[in-house]
């Protein structure tokens, strides 16, 4: 199977070295990304900020692979703190309206200190 690696320069600033996914087999796989702030170059301190801007990273790398909102399948959401739930159920409204998405939430407790919210999706290519 061929592999292609995702990339754009459109998707928010992002912890991560590379802000990227893969897209191969009818698939696009989008890596967990915790973007900061445009503005301030900082992880926004507010977990639905953080989710909104996750998830606009997510989509943006989509974009870039020919994929979008419509097309996302299963989404994994990693999270320090299971209080910002309803902000990330939020976001996906937002986002996917009444369609449901497949989702995964996954508290976490040693991924940093400023680190909330981190999405994952996986989409149709």
């Amino acid at each position: 199977m061929m592999r292609e690696v995702v990339t754009t320069p459109d998707a928010p600033a992002s912890t991560s070295p590379v802000a990227l996914g893969t897209r191969g087999g009818g698939m696009v796989f989008v890596s967990g990304q915790m973007p900061r702030d445009p503005a301030t170059g900082l992880i926004p301190p507010d977990g639905a900020e953080q989710a909104r801007l996750s998830m606009q990273h997510c989509l943006a790398i989509l974009k870039a692979a020919g994929s979008g909102p419509d097309k996302v399948l299963m989404a994994w959401v990693y999270v320090t703190d299971l209080a910002v739930k309803p902000a990330v159920n939020a976001v996906f409204r937002d986002t996917f309206g009444d369609r449901p998405v497949a989702r995964n939430m996954v508290a976490v407790s040693d991924i940093g200190d400023a680190a909330l919210v981190e999405i994952s999706l996986i989409a149709l290519a």
